[in-house]
C-alpha cells in the first residue's frame, strides 16, 4: 500500500470538501448539511442493514464459488492487526472519496437541474467511466464493457439510495460493506495486498465449463445490484430521520 496514494487520498477529500460547501453554499445557500450527514437512529439502522447486506451476500458469493472451483479460502497466516487497520484505513477514505464525488454535492446539483431520473443515470454512467480510469481498462474494450455495465449498476443504486433517504450515509455504508468484504476480508485488490483470508492455490484446481462462467460472471458483476434495488424498494421515497 501506497504511502504517496493514502496522502493524495487525504488531501483530495479535503478539497471535495471545500468544493462541495461552496458549491452547496453559493448555487442553492446551503451546506454540508444538505447532504444529510446528520445522524439520527433511523440512519444509523440504515447503514447498519447497509453495511450487513453486501457482507453477507459476497461472503456467501466468494465461499460459494471457491468450493465450486476447489479453491477453498483459508486465513492469511501473515496477517497482523495493523495490516487490518491499514487496510481499512486505505478503504475508509477510498469510499468517502468516491461518495462525495459521485453521490456528494454534483449528484445534488444535478438532482436540482436534470431531475431525479437524469440526474441518477448521470451520475452512474460517470461513476462507471471512472473505473475505466481507476482500473487503467484503455484498450481492453471486453474488460472496458463489463465494468462499465457493473460498475454504473452500483453506481445507480447508491445514487437512488442517497434520493432515497436525502442523505449521502447509506450509500456510504453500502459501499464500504461492499469493499470492506470484496478488499479486506478476501484480498480482491491488489492495491493493499493480502488480506484476512486468501485463496489455497494460485490457480483454481476446478474450471466451470459451458453456461456456468457466464453465470458467475453475471452473478458477480449484477447479483449485489440487484438486491440492493430490492433492498431500496422497502424504503420510503421520503427523507429517512
Amino acid at each position: 500500500m501506497h504511502i504517496l496514494l493514502q496522502k493524495k487520498l487525504m488531501i483530495a477529500i479535503a478539497f471535495e470538501l471545500l468544493f462541495s460547501w461552496l458549491l452547496l453554499k453559493y448555487s442553492f445557500g446551503q451546506n454540508l448539511n444538505a447532504l444529510g450527514f446528520h445522524i439520527t437512529t433511523k440512519r444509523l439502522l440504515l447503514m447498519l442493514y447497509g453495511f450487513v447486506l453486501p457482507l453477507v451476500y459476497l461472503s456467501a458469493l466468494y465461499l460459494g464459488i471457491s468450493l465450486w472451483v476447489q479453491n477453498p479460502y483459508q486465513l492469511n497466516p501473515h496477517y497482523t492487526a495493523g495490516d487490518f487497520i491499514k487496510g481499512l484505513f486505505y478503504v475508509l477514505k477510498a469510499v468517502v472519496f468516491e461518495e462525495l464525488i459521485f453521490r456528494g454535492a454534483l449528484l445534488y446539483f444535478l438532482l436540482k437541474k436534470l431531475g431525479t431520473r437524469k440526474a441518477i443515470l448521470t451520475s452512474a454512467l460517470a461513476f462507471g467511466v471512472y473505473h475505466w480510469f481507476s482500473y487503467n481498462l484503455f484498450g481492453q474494450p471486453v474488460q472496458m464493457l463489463t465494468v462499465l455495465i457493473s460498475t454504473a449498476a452500483m453506481g445507480y443504486l447508491l445514487a437512488l439510495a442517497f434520493v432515497k433517504t436525502c442523505s449521502v450515509l447509506l450509500p456510504f455504508a453500502l459501499h464500504l460493506g461492499y469493499n470492506f468484504t470484496s478488499m479486506i476480508l478476501f484480498s480482491k485488490e491488489k492495491n493493499i495486498g493480502l488480506q484476512l483470508f486468501i485463496k489455497t492455490y494460485a490457480v483454481d484446481p476446478v474450471k466451470p465449463e459451458g453456461i456456468l462462467p457466464l453465470l458467475i460472471v453475471v452473478i458477480y458483476h449484477i447479483g449485489f445490484p440487484l438486491l440492493g434495488f430490492a433492498y431500496l424498494k422497502l424504503l420510503r421515497a421520503a427523507a429517512t430521520g
